[in-house]
């Protein structure tokens, strides 16, 4: 028997401002029975408490950035803005800077809920071999058709609370694109919340931020 449903017992309960000798007592709060009730509820094992998180995380909104390297000129147009660096008009584009340098890349473009879906990003540039190229990259009807987040988080390890609270959708990630030479490819970045501590040595970090090729096609 669950304790909400032995509500009605002789001895003081949850909610019952009687204490054990007369003297009152606050209540506890009714969905806080009701809570305590469902975890000690036989039969609500582990599996059927991950069943109750939104599942898969998705997203209404993002954060977007481009990068070219290895390019002799490039032109990129998405939502009405020019996306290249003006060098990188009508000049080569360089490499990058360090090796790691995706490790600190994030989006800086938003585009918010009420702008989904956007058009498609629309790019024009020559490779290192003077051969000129031109695509359009539809990011959600062509890479994120259900604005299903990528991320490398285990479903039991994703913070339940949190999950539950954002009804499953996670702050704006960030898709990310990179333009190398004949190459695009498409990534993404997002903010999940975790139980565990994926940094070692940082027990004030429960989240990770992981970058996640979503998509990607040599020209």
């Amino acid at each position: 028997m669950s304790i909400s449903e032995n509500s009605e017992a002789s001895s003081p309960q949850f909610g019952d401002t009687r204490g054990l000798h007369g003297r009152s007592r606050p209540s506890i709060p009714s969905s806080f029975v009701k809570e305590l009730s469902r975890m000690t509820t036989p039969g609500n094992s582990h599996e059927e408490q991950l069943a109750d998180i939104p599942w898969p995380l998705t997203f209404d909104s993002f954060s977007f950035d481009v990068r070219c390297y290895n390019t002799l000129a490039s032109n990129i147009i998405f939502h009405g803005q020019q996306l290249a660096l003006s060098k990188e008009i009508d000049g080569p584009s360089g490499q990058p800077r360090s090796p790691d340098w995706k490790n600190r890349w994030t989006g800086g473009f938003i585009i918010p809920k009420d702008r989904m879906p956007p058009e498609p990003v629309a790019i024009r540039w020559t490779s290192l071999d003077g051969e000129q190229h031109y695509a359009e990259i539809d990011l959600i009807k062509g890479i994120f058709p259900e604005q299903v987040v990528l991320h490398n988080v285990p479903r039991e390890d994703v913070n339940e609370d949190w999950a539950r609270f954002e009804g499953g959708r996670t702050s704006s990630p960030d898709i990310l694109m990179e333009v190398n030479d004949r190459t695009i490819s498409v990534y993404m970045r997002a903010h999940v919340l975790t139980k565990s501590f994926p940094m070692p040595g940082r027990e004030d970090v429960r989240s990770r931020r992981d970058l996640v090729l979503a998509w990607t096609q040599t020209y």
